[in-house]
C-alpha cells in the first residue's frame, strides 16, 4: 500500500472507499466483509500516513506507556462524547474511534519489534 497524506480519518476513509469501488465494481458494500475490508484499508492509510508524516519517535521514546497515555486521552474524549453528549468538535466520534484503533495497532506493531520497520514510499 503506497503512501496517501490522510491529514485525518474521514480523508483515509474516502480514499478507501474510492479504491474499493473501482477495485469491486460497486457503490457500496453489501456485506460484513466487504465494509471490514475498506475500514480496515482506511485505517492502514491513515496509520502509515501518520507514521510516515510523524515518523517513529513519539512512539518509540515512551514505548507501551505512552501508547496508553495517548489511547487513555481517546477513551476520555469518547466519554465525553458518547455518555456526556458533548461535542467533540472537528475531531469528531468517528476519528476518535479510528485514533484508538490505530493506536491498538500501533501497540501490536511496537509489541512485535516491527514497529521500526521503513516506511517504504
Amino acid at each position: 500500500m503506497k503512501v496517501v497524506d490522510c491529514k485525518d480519518f474521514p480523508t483515509a476513509l474516502k480514499h478507501a472507499e474510492k479504491e474499493w469501488i473501482i477495485k469491486s465494481g460497486k457503490k457500496t458494500p453489501t456485506n460484513f466483509q466487504e465494509a471490514t475490508e475498506i475500514i480496515c484499508d482506511a485505517m492502514k492509510l491513515m496509520i502509515i500516513s501518520k507514521n510516515h508524516k510523524y515518523g517513529k519517535n513519539n512512539i518509540l521514546k515512551f514505548g507501551q506507556q505512552g501508547i496508553f497515555m495517548r489511547d487513555w486521552d481517546k477513551i476520555c474524549r469518547l466519554e465525553e462524547g458518547i455518555f456526556k453528549n458533548k461535542d467533540l468538535g472537528e475531531e469528531g466520534l468517528l476519528e476518535t474511534w479510528a485514533d484508538n484503533a490505530g493506536y491498538s495497532l500501533v501497540a501490536l506493531l511496537l509489541e512485535k519489534d516491527w514497529y521500526k520497520l521503513p516506511v517504504e514510499l
